[in-house]
């Protein structure tokens, strides 16, 4: 079975990186011969061409896109350019027929975000069987604006099937407009191996580490409001790294928040990492701070590392068992969470451990692939 593979964005960000890992799996265990499709060549191309794996470039435009900078006139001079080249992209896009893959051998396209419309394209265009699969909850994580008109009527018609990577994203974009019946949920896949357990110490330091792009929605300054509400002792024990490219304008917030509560040697700026897996082993707590992700694909890693997860919404994390919860916006819960943390780590090592067992039961990437292999067949038996 040979199926394309369209990707959205660089490998430095999270939806790429899940989406290899499953590349590579079904290679390896089922055979799937993939092609995979990028909209400029990046490290994503790079690893395929690592692995052995035909891979293209070829631009092509979002019929969608989220508000993230704090300032409201960036994000409409942002949706202007996204806008225009929207249009752009109905001309340009022709010229995929053309980029040298050969139509007649792909079964399947495999669109890996509901904001690229490229795959829907190619469908049209050859009759070939599309699924669409879907890592953002609809309007939960920003704002998203619409640049095709009757947006989800649009996707309903070209899709045959739908990948939601949660149930309540399943619940959320149905909600919305698209087609329940074409809508299966199949939890991401983390590849574990990569993973090595964190240190455990013996010392009073509790180190934070929040991984994603440093962005107003990602509630990073709620991390930093949480520390400055903590005990003197923990505030004089407690760290945190920040890791992942900033908004510039959201970065500036954050420094001159750093600033004014005298917080210079406990907060980090560490900037994009590639090498995730590798940099966990130096933390005890991992936060996901977000308004609202899809699965939390960082969640599942900080598990699998063995730290113990401070999340906001995940199907992931159950409170006190597997990791501990908050509501976004919430910073005295985010604040006892850390505190409870610090004062009571045997407890939250056995729920750290309990964490790392249900990432390897529930969520690894053989899983993963497995039950996206199962939609394959089922789509083009």
């Amino acid at each position: 079975m040979k199926v394309l593979f369209i990707s959205t964005a660089d490998y430095k960000y999270g939806a790429a990186k899940t989406q290899i890992d499953m590349i590579i799996e079904l290679k390896n265990t089922y055979g799937v011969v993939p092609v995979v499709l990028t909209k400029k060549h990046n490290a994503f191309n790079d690893l395929c061409d690592e692995q052995g794996i035909e891979n293209y470039s070829y631009w092509y435009r979002d019929i969608m896109a989220g508000s993230a900078y704090s300032s409201p006139i960036l994000n409409a001079a942002k949706h202007i350019v996204k806008y225009l080249l929207y249009l752009r992209g109905a001309l340009t896009q022709r010229g995929i027929m053309r980029c040298g893959i050969n139509w007649d051998e792909i079964e399947i396209i495999h669109s890996n975000h509901i904001r690229i419309d490229i795959g829907a394209y190619i469908s049209r265009k050859t009759g070939i069987r599309h699924v669409w699969h879907i890592k953002e909850l609809n309007q939960g994580h920003v704002k998203i604006v619409h640049y095709k008109p009757y947006c989800y009527q649009y996707i309903n018609r070209n899709a045959d099937r739908f990948i939601a990577v949660t149930r309540q994203v399943r619940e959320y974009w149905c909600r919305a407009g698209l087609d329940k019946g074409k809508m299966e949920v199949i939890y991401e896949g983390v590849d574990i191996d990569k993973f090595i357990r964190r240190k455990k110490r013996e010392d009073n330091q509790l180190r934070l580490v929040c991984v994603g792009r440093i962005e107003k929605s990602k509630g990073q300054l709620q991390i930093l409001q949480a520390m400055v509400k903590l005990p003197e002792e923990a505030r004089l024990n407690v760290t945190l790294d920040l890791i992942g490219e900033p908004y510039p304008d959201y970065f500036r917030q954050l420094q001159s928040y750093i600033k004014k509560n005298a917080m210079e040697d406990k907060v980090r700026f560490l900037g994009y990492q590639n090498n995730i897996p590798k940099l966990l082993v130096d933390y005890d707590v991992g936060i996901l701070s977000s308004r609202g992700d899809a699965f939390g694909t960082v969640v599942a890693e900080y598990m699998a590392a063995g730290l113990l997860a401070i999340a906001t919404y995940t199907e992931l994390a159950e409170h006190k068992k597997t990791g501990l919860r908050y509501e976004f916006g919430d910073i005295e819960k985010l604040a006892e969470n850390i505190q409870y943390a610090y004062e009571n780590k045997k407890e939250t090592d056995k729920i750290a451990e309990a964490g790392a067992t249900a990432i390897r039961e529930k969520y690894s990437i053989e899983m993963n692939a497995a039950e996206v292999y199962r939609l394959y067949q089922n789509m083009v038996s």
